[in-house]
């Protein structure tokens, strides 16, 4: 047995319970993050943000819609193996176009109607180009900032929203 799953089966069942709840939480607090930070167009992309648990032992929803909530996220199982796995869930966008509006990938961009979330840029995006890169001028928009999800990723915002799931489990158990 490994040195770290033995130190993992020396773990009570409410500590392992704990754990899980600590993923849980943070997955919430990152979906909604995204959703706040991403584009919002007609909302679909926004309420499209789902936790699929690693691994196979885990219960309940897998989805729901912004703002997301701790029924939208599965719950884990207490077993010594899935508590020992460090990554809990991995967190998608089901939509079909996720990868243009996560700006990973050029596209070409049609809008007939208004956007239901704030614009941040208009202006011209180049064909094929990517979602949030608008400048100059033109009649291109866009409803979130170009990277807003490496930037999310990259500078801190999802290590926040684990902090955050993490002060709130412990506050909470007070």
């Amino acid at each position: 047995m490994s040195a770290k799953r033995k130190e993992i089966s020396q773990l009570p069942v409410d500590v392992r319970q704990l754990i899980n709840e600590v993923a849980r939480v943070a997955a919430v607090n990152i979906m909604n993050d995204l959703a706040e930070a991403g584009p919002e167009w007609s909302g679909e992309f926004q309420d499209s943000w789902i936790a699929i648990p690693v691994g196979k032992a885990a219960s309940g929803s897998t989805g729901g819609g912004y703002p997301y909530t701790l029924n939208d996220v599965p719950r884990l199982s207490t077993s010594i193996k899935e508590t020992a796995r460090v990554k809990k869930f991995e967190i998608v966008n089901t939509q079909p176009y996720a990868e243009y509006a996560l700006d990973l990938k050029e596209g070409i961009f049609y809008a007939d109607d208004e956007p239901a979330g704030e614009v941040v840029a208009i202006g011209k995006r180049p064909v094929p180009g990517r979602r949030g890169d608008v400048s100059g001028s033109g009649g291109a928009r866009s409803t979130a900032p170009l990277d807003w999800y490496t930037n999310y990723l990259d500078g801190g915002g999802m290590a926040k929203a684990l902090q955050d799931g993490v002060t709130f489990v412990f506050k909470s158990r007070r």
